[in-house]
């Protein structure tokens, strides 16, 4: 029939060409599965894979299940591959580009970096560590240790000047109640201030400054109650006037002396610590050194170039670091350690036989007021004398290797020798007077410190010289202290901004020296 239009080909097996007919043409021709000639007669065992479906057909959207029992099967290897697979694929491609000549010359220069940066970090850093320190012993410790010392004389001092005032007839002068007035407080203030300088997990020493404040009081009392009896005319005052000496004596000072010893020993062994050579981080910048040689030998090797200016200069920075640091811990050494302790040495001995010489001046007045025997004072006398001379001997030693200054110590040796000298004669006219009961002389012996033109001095006069000389040369010998401990700071100071400046430029310098040979490889 003309114009009418052909009905459309049916493809064999009934069905329509086009998309969807050829999705059914490929799904029943999987029904037959080749093999031994058999066919999968059952429609209900489609294999729907999709293997055989062309791509613009398949199912991209749907994801691929894997059952329970599959996953079980898989080995725990297989799961740690599958973990660490992008890892391993950057380690063999990070190990792989390490295997060229351009690896190795990035991993040279990384190594390099580490070490010199790792080695200025720490060499600043300790230089830093010991810098604050020495700064905490000289504002704190040191002058902690010198409140101690501070109290230790002050109390001993306090002593001597309430046995002196009572033995003098009458009502003791104003100046002496103002001297033995400023000694307990110097006392009591000097025990604040080194109650303030100690740590408060430091509950011994704590509890020294508590029973030394706590028994001040009680002395003091007992003075007064001395002064008043005395004053009275009632011979009980001798008596309250004893109990405080022996109390000080057998109580207060030996505290008094720990806490000075303590203090005095911290001082020391925080100055030898902190001026010790710093072998560690030296050895870290000596170390650095001796990577940038093997790597200019590494270079040589690789690039047939015997020097490297880059490496050159970056040896060149690390060698001044190590010369910087090495002057300055022979600097810190040489004034903390040897310096300070021949200045210390005459510190302790002073304050030592200073203290004894206040407390052989307390046994001498004390003898006069119980109107007692003096042969043990005598021999405690001996023993003090003997105490002076080896402390100015120390002193004098110790000025000769270390600056403690100058004509002007010289000059206060001189002057407690001779009035050391003084006090052993006068001390031996108090003898005499008392063992022939002339307490008059020996009264004036003992309390007058006027010279008379033409007389020998009396035993008053002569410790008074004697006891301001020595207070002058501690006072010396506690600047001279103060004096190494500030050399060892100066010596400290910039090495931590010098020392890490260096090896930030030694790093630019390995970096930019790389460059070159890095290039020829671009």
């Amino acid at each position: 029939m003309t114009g009418a239009t052909d009905p459309p080909e049916r493809a064999p097996g009934g069905t329509t060409p086009g998309p969807t007919g050829t999705l059914l043409h490929y799904r029943r021709t999987r029904l037959r599965t080749p093999g031994n000639g058999s066919t999968r007669a059952s429609a209900g065992t489609v294999d729907d894979d999709g293997a055989d479906v062309p791509e613009d057909t398949r199912d991209h959207w749907l994801d691929d299940v894997t059952s329970d029992e599959e996953h079980r099967r898989r080995g725990a290897m297989a799961r740690i591959m599958d973990t660490f697979a992008v890892p391993y694929l950057w380690f063999r491609r990070i190990f792989s580009f390490l295997a060229t000549t351009p690896g190795k010359l990035v991993a040279i220069s990384v190594i390099l970096s580490t070490a010199i940066l790792a080695a200025g970090w720490s060499m600043s850093q300790s230089s830093s560590d010991r810098q604050q320190e020495l700064d905490v012993l000289l504002t704190t410790t040191e002058p902690m240790s010198y409140a101690a010392h501070n109290l230790y004389t002050s109390l001993s001092l306090a002593d001597t000047i309430a046995t002196t005032g009572f033995v003098q007839a009458g009502v003791e002068s104003a100046g002496t109640r103002a001297r033995y007035n400023a000694a307990i407080d110097r006392a009591m203030m000097s025990a604040t201030e080194s109650a303030a300088g100690i740590a408060f997990t430091d509950r011994e020493t704590l509890q020294l400054i508590a029973d030394i404040e706590r028994q001040i009081p009680i002395y003091t009392g007992l003075v007064e109650t001395a002064r008043t009896n005395n004053r009275l005319g009632n011979p009980v005052g001798v008596a309250y006037m004893a109990e405080a000496s022996s109390l000080m004596r057998e109580q207060i000072l030996p505290d008094a002396a720990t806490l000075f010893s303590t203090t005095s020993s911290a001082v020391r062994e925080q100055q030898n610590q902190l001026t010790r050579p710093q072998w560690v981080p030296l050895s870290g910048l000596f170390a650095a050194v001796l990577f940038l040689v093997g790597a200019q030998w590494l270079l040589f090797r690789m690039t047939r170039r015997r020097l490297n200016r880059g490496f050159l200069a970056a040896t060149a920075l690390m060698t001044l670091a190590i010369v910087w640091v090495s002057a300055s811990n022979f600097s810190t050494w040489q004034a903390g350690t040897r310096g300070f302790a021949e200045a210390s040495m005459p510190w302790d001995s002073l304050t030592a036989s200073r203290i004894q010489a206040q407390q052989a001046r307390t046994s001498e007045t004390l003898a006069l007021v119980r109107r007692q025997s003096v042969a043990d004072t005598s021999e405690s006398f001996g023993t003090t004398t003997d105490a002076i001379n080896l402390a100015l001997d120390d002193f004098e030693q110790a000025e000769g290797h270390t600056p403690l200054a100058s004509g002007a110590n010289r000059a206060q040796i001189i002057e407690a020798r001779t009035a050391l000298a003084d006090w052993e004669g006068a001390h031996a006219r108090f003898v005499v007077a008392m063992n022939t009961g002339n307490y008059a002389e020996a009264v004036r012996l003992a309390t007058t410190t006027t010279l008379v033109p033409g007389s020998p001095p009396t035993a008053a006069a002569a410790y008074d010289r004697l006891d301001g000389a020595l207070s002058r040369l501690i006072a010396d010998a506690r600047s001279s202290m103060r004096a190494f401990i500030n050399d060892g700071l100066a010596a400290t100071q910039l090495v931590s901004t010098a020392v890490l400046l260096l090896s930030i430029l030694a790093v630019l310098a390995v970096w930019i020296g790389v460059r070159p040979r890095l290039q020829e490889y671009l």
